[in-house]
């Protein structure tokens, strides 16, 4: 009996943390009636690649050509080997994302449950903290599954038992949906995490440990393969023109974004400040513990956190930073910040080999902190796009964006209030996006609008003006414009061709453009500055331009304006 009672506790202690996680996705739907999330490297990116090789599996190869002119080769696509995106074949493109959102959170959660039990703590403290884990995992649930199982890795290695064909099973899946890029670091902190863990009585299994690593490195090699034979054997691609650039600034300051990377303090100009705050009180909280803990194991976990943490900072010393540029391949265009995001496993841990220390001393403080950060996580994506869009740059020229950001840093509070007085003026004067159209499925893609533009243009290739092409992409239309990591070099080129008085104009999107060069827009912004040499765009295959605002150019032929009723969608035809 005592056996199905324990069992039967520990459902309702995971049914109140798995409905805890749940209202990250509750929340929002009760509010706007749609489930929401950032834009940014989702709705702009990776969510359209993604529907693109769902689109590729169900038998439609030339998908692959709908962005960037069809310059794109299949194997520039990271992820198109990665079984988790077998979802975007078998359901809708929002359906699949939410799917793979809610899935990767469970296996984070399970994974984290179940190697803080093997270290002997509590059911409640192991669902607890595996909560938090799955809350503030720091990585895009569609990138692959390297954060969110390096627990259960962890914990196979200090189980100390030989592995079974479950093993090997579970090991190739989690290779496979692994991204080399963003979770390479894992394996080295693996190895380094399971050594301080490894019971005192319990010898170190290196052939363990190599066994697991190997099997882990042949199915991430295999996954990525395709990215592997850009690297090596494909016409160059636009990252190795890439120019790592690091501010200027003295030792004393980047010491002490140190400790603010250290506590994982947020800064007051962050949009992500309210609710890292209790998180960050937490992590505070938990070092403290850890240090008066007398815990060997705590003590070693904080060595290996500030190891990381200096890494980073060695890496943003203008020297390294020079031969970083100077170089080629991983080294010059990998972004070695990566390596903070195995951060929260390191924290999470922290509790766990000191929970003890935590129920006898510090329960009333800890235990509140770390609610509050659960319910803050949850609540992220409600509250922080809603105050995003509040003081949205969206609508706002490049010169006004910059003319009140620096009024607030240089802390010129009078100048700030009349940018803040023009900024509304700016609302008014210019469109004024609905949170939906930035921060949902619908309201982003604009199914219904862009529709009624497909019908327009059939297959005949596009360039967006203040509007992303990528919404085109996703409604199945072809546009010569995108966003994209990994694409030829020459394209970049081509492209630039097109925006190049653009470019001039604004010196700081010069910069950004060609230094790294990862998204290929129009960069419009004002209705009033529109510097595109649609010539040269027409030379690329555009026929037609969809546009935010009304233009008047000679070589444009306007096809209809306010389409479908839509006061912000204009559309022309490139007159030869």
């Amino acid at each position: 009996m005592s056996y199905f009672y324990i069992k039967k506790e520990e459902f309702k202690i995971h049914s109140i943390f798995l409905f805890i996680l749940s209202l990250f996705y509750l929340i929002p739907y009760f509010w706007v009636g749609q489930l929401i999330l950032n834009p940014h490297d989702l709705l702009d990116s990776e969510i359209v690649y993604n529907h693109i090789i769902g689109r590729i599996y169900r038998g439609d190869i030339e998908s692959i050509n709908l962005f960037l002119a069809g310059e794109m080769k299949w194997y520039f696509l990271k992820g198109i080997l990665r079984p988790l995106i077998l979802l975007y074949a078998f359901f809708e493109t929002e359906a699949a994302y939410w799917l793979t959102d809610i899935l990767v959170k469970l296996i984070s959660y399970t994974c984290f449950f179940k190697l803080s039990r093997r270290l002997n703590c509590s059911v409640f403290n192991s669902a607890l903290i595996a909560c938090l884990f799955a809350s503030f995992i720091d990585a895009k649930t569609l990138f692959g599954l390297g954060i969110a199982t390096s627990p259960y890795l962890i914990y196979l290695v200090i189980k100390n038992k030989n592995l079974s064909l479950k093993h090997y099973c579970l090991l190739a899946f989690i290779g496979l949906n692994f991204d080399l890029a963003l979770h390479m670091f894992v394996i080295p902190i693996l190895f380094f995490v399971s050594l301080i863990l490894c019971p005192r009585y319990q010898s170190y299994n290196f052939k363990l440990f190599f066994k697991i690593s190997f099997v882990l490195l042949f199915f991430i090699f295999l996954s990525n393969s395709n990215l592997i034979y850009v690297q090596l054997f494909s016409e160059p691609s636009f990252r190795t023109s890439y120019f790592t650039e690091v501010p200027d600034l003295n030792l004393i300051t980047k010491f002490k974004n140190l400790i603010i990377t250290f506590f994982s303090i947020p800064t007051i100009k962050g949009s992500y400040f309210f609710h890292k705050l209790p998180f960050t009180l937490y992590v505070f909280s938990i070092i403290l513990i850890s240090l008066f803990s007398k815990n060997r194991i705590s003590y070693l976990l904080l060595l290996v956190i500030f190891i990381i943490l200096s890494v980073g900072f060695i890496l943003n010393l203008e020297f390294v930073n020079s031969i970083r540029n100077n170089s080629e391949g991983l080294f010059k265009t990998l972004h070695w910040k990566y390596i903070e995001r195995t951060l929260p496993v390191l924290y999470g841990l922290l509790f766990v080999v000191t929970s003890k220390l935590v129920i006898k001393r510090t329960k009333y403080l800890i235990y509140p902190i770390i609610f509050l950060s659960l319910i803050a996580a949850q609540i992220r994506i409600s509250i922080v796009p809603l105050g995003k869009h509040f003081l949205s740059f969206n609508n706002l020229s490049v010169v006004e964006r910059n003319q009140f950001r620096k009024s607030f840093h240089d802390q010129k509070y009078g100048l700030f209030i009349k940018d803040i007085i023009k900024f509304k003026e700016n609302r008014l004067k210019y469109s004024n996006q609905s949170f939906k159209s930035l921060y949902t499925f619908k309201g982003y893609y604009n199914y219904e609008n862009y529709k009624y533009i497909k019908s327009l243009v059939g297959d005949s290739r596009t360039i967006s003006i203040g509007l992303d092409p990528m919404a085109a992409v996703v409604n199945d239309i072809s546009v010569i414009d995108g966003y994209h990591t990994l694409y030829p070099l020459s394209y970049k080129l081509k492209f630039r061709k097109v925006i190049e008085k653009q470019l001039n104009y604004y010196q700081d999107l010069k910069k950004y453009y060609d230094d790294w060069g990862g998204r290929v827009y129009t960069f419009v912004s004002d209705p009033k500055i529109i510097k595109i040499n649609f010539l040269q765009a027409k030379l690329l295959g555009a026929e037609y331009v969809i546009s935010k605002y009304s233009i008047s150019n000679q070589i444009l032929l306007s096809i209809c304006e306010k389409c479908n009723d839509s006061p912000e969608l204009f559309l022309y035809k490139i007159k030869i």
